[in-house]
């Protein structure tokens, strides 16, 4: 199966194409700059270099959130519009559960970071089971979490606990401060967020349930977007 895989949930854009357990092709961008601007002509791009018309996409696989409320808008309803016009499944990845499937190593407990601001992190706590297949066992669920709430909880497994994603940019060092041995801080290339592990887990999915209709493509929030929660603090104190 031929499967595309986007993120733009984070400052990151990244688009991959998956061939079996094969990456064909990523291109990723790591600037500021609109996922809107940028996003298809990525795309493009990567079809072209790669040989491949977007008649010969099987599937589709994107980030569909937590993360920045436009960005996986953007990659979602990118993502509907491609699903719907050339009538292949969709399925919608957990970003967190794509960056823990960047460790592989059996018995490893994996925390994935994104900066949700607000004094916030999208966060959950993963164990990558022992026997094969090796799955994502989740010990704490998808969540918004201040620092504190994340490290008391954390503190409570007498072993390292392995950090991944792009929050590490703001949180790494106090971490380090707060966990001390615990705390197994990842470099560069592990807090990116890439299309290639969206690709990757979505083809997990898809075999799971490979009829996937791209109408049940939906961003994961795990808060309220900000304009939301503004117009119902106004809402609430005008009552």
């Amino acid at each position: 199966m031929l499967i595309l895989g986007i993120d733009t949930t984070t400052l990151s854009c990244s688009v991959a194409l998956l061939e079996n357990d094969s990456i064909l092709a990523e291109l990723t961008l790591n600037i500021k700059k609109t996922h809107s601007e940028r996003l298809m002509p990525l795309l493009d791009l990567m079809l072209n270099e790669a040989g491949i018309a977007r008649e010969d996409l099987e599937a589709i696989a994107v980030a569909a959130g937590p993360g920045s409320f436009t960005g996986l808008r953007i990659g979602v309803s990118t993502a509907r519009a491609l699903a719907q016009g050339l009538r292949i499944p969709a399925v919608p990845v957990c970003t967190i559960e794509a960056l823990a499937d960047i460790v592989p190593s059996p018995g490893a407990l994996i925390c994935p970071l994104l900066d949700a601001r607000r004094s916030q992190i999208y966060t959950a706590l993963y164990r990558r089971q022992a026997e094969p297949p090796h799955n994502l066992q989740t010990l704490i669920k998808p969540a918004a979490l201040s620092l504190t709430d994340l490290t008391k909880a954390l503190q409570k497994h007498d072993q390292p606990v392995i950090f991944v994603g792009e929050g590490l940019h703001s949180y790494a060092e106090k971490l380090t401060d707060l966990m001390a041995w615990q705390a197994v801080v990842t470099a560069a290339p592990h807090r990116l967020c890439r299309a290639s592990l969206v690709a990757c887990r979505g083809r997990r999915l898809l075999q799971q349930n490979p009829d996937r209709p791209y109408e049940e493509l939906l961003p994961i929030y795990l808060r309220k977007p900000e304009a939301e929660r503004l117009a119902a603090e106004r809402q609430g104190g005008s009552e």
